[in-house]
């Protein structure tokens, strides 16, 4: 049956060309696969209704997000992601889930304050990205399958795998809709420094601030992320540039 759910669950998710995490969610559904017959009762409908709650008490209604709801709503119209809200984060940064085709973007007040309005639309299409990538599926695929499966390490390096590559991938998405690759690098560093402080435990949601090391870090490196980010405001900048002739 878990099977089943996860290969129903793929279809939903976008393709991401040449990252680990699809190479590692096949790896999961065939070590399912040969598994599935143990019998489980951890069920998709389980996983939904813990995630509902413990968004419930990680969000609230977005009173002092209204000056970048504007916003919001153009970055939406403009990646094509229907079906989103904008949240007020209780916990952690900013992050994005999608439950049951409706998603959910949530950033705290903190960092909203913080951030400069081209910092701002980066973070939100990061978040964006991931709800449009179906990345929210993908890594609650790899969460269900290390649940039902919880002292097989295999499972735990796929789940921070799919994590890690899906973060990455959302940065790019992000600078490819604002073309702005270091506001985003700068409200990573500033959303890493809030998250830091803060323990959470997203379930299916991508946190922007996060930062890790390590094979069983769910977050890629800062300062890789940084760095792979400077590098795309460099190509952006040369393809942008005059030809100078002599």
């Amino acid at each position: 049956m878990l099977c089943s759910i996860l290969f129903s669950g793929l279809q939903s998710v976008k393709t991401v060309p040449a990252i680990a995490a699809d190479a590692g969610v096949i790896g999961l559904l065939l070590v399912v696969s040969r598994n599935e017959s143990l019998g489980m009762q951890f069920t998709a409908p389980e996983l939904l209704g813990s995630s509902s709650r413990m968004l419930e008490r990680m969000t609230a209604a977005p009173v002092s997000l209204s000056v970048i709801a504007t916003g919001f709503g153009a970055l939406t119209g403009k990646m094509g992601v229907s079906g989103v809200s904008l949240r007020e984060a209780l916990s952690g940064s900013a992050f994005s889930i999608s439950l049951s085709g409706q998603g959910v973007v949530a950033m705290s007040p903190k960092l909203a304050g913080s951030l400069s309005s081209d910092e701002t639309d980066a973070v939100l299409a990061h978040e964006l990205s991931h709800i449009k990538n179906g990345d929210s599926a993908a890594k609650g695929l790899a969460k269900l399958a290390r649940v039902a499966f919880p002292f097989d390490p295999v499972l735990r390096l796929v789940e921070a795998a799919v994590h890690r590559e899906r973060e990455l991938w959302a940065d790019r998405v992000s600078v490819e809709f604002t073309g702005k690759p270091l506001a985003l690098a700068s409200a990573i560093v500033k959303a890493n420094s809030e998250s830091s402080s803060t323990a959470t435990n997203n379930l299916a949601g991508l946190f922007a601030g996060g930062s890790g090391h390590g094979l069983l870090s769910l977050y890629p490196n800062l300062e890789r992320r940084v760095d792979i980010l400077l590098e795309l405001a460099r190509r952006m900048e040369i393809a942008n540039s005059p030809l100078v002739v002599a």
